[in-house]
């Protein structure tokens, strides 16, 4: 039985994490106006200093609070944003499709691990595929990301809310086939 376990974690599993990943956003980022860095830039300094992050690197200027006096900008902060394009209300909307493409294809990811561990196990019935612990206002875009990535032979759904130390918590559930081989 051991060496049976040992072939499986060799040999890549057909519904592994490694196996086919689904690329979500094949369109071209846009850059936040906004942000020092060009997106899709990697800062090689992070990787080969630990205790430095790709941020620190850069000049970022915090933005002007919008509660101070017209009269108390300092020419610096003029300076700093003057050069600064306002983007247009499309290309703001797609920077933002573009980062929930991003944290999307990563929980849809996850989910598929989360599947794939339950294949491997050969669960059936009702199980637990993910606790969805988000804020209010983006947890409908979670379960539409795993309404969409399970059919309804799976019949995919979410559980009511709970509390799970002091958060806020949906369960996110599938059912699978009956596995008869593991009726004795």
């Amino acid at each position: 039985m051991e060496g049976k376990l040992n072939s499986f974690s060799q040999t890549q599993q057909p519904f592994s994490p490694q196996s086919n990943l689904m690329i979500v956003n094949t369109k071209p980022t846009i850059s936040n106006p906004f942000t020092n860095t060009a997106p899709n830039t990697t800062d090689t300094t992070a990787a080969t200093a630990p205790n430095t992050t790709a941020r620190s690197t850069a000049k970022k200027k915090p933005p002007v609070s919008i509660t101070r006096k017209i009269n108390e900008v300092t020419n610096e902060d003029v300076q700093h944003y003057s050069e600064k394009a306002i983007p247009s209300w499309k290309n703001l909307q797609s920077l933002y499709e573009g980062q929930w493409n991003k944290e999307k294809e990563k929980f849809q990811t996850h989910l598929k691990g989360n599947f794939a561990g339950l294949v491997e196990r050969f669960a059936s019935g009702k199980q637990e595929l993910f606790q969805l612990c988000a804020p209010e206002r983006r947890e409908k875009l979670y379960v539409d990301a795993f309404l969409e990535l399970f059919e309804s032979g799976y019949a995919p759904h979410v559980g009511d809310v709970e509390r799970i130390a002091n958060k806020r918590v949906r369960k996110l559930f599938i059912t699978l086939p009956n596995n008869y081989s593991s009726i004795y």
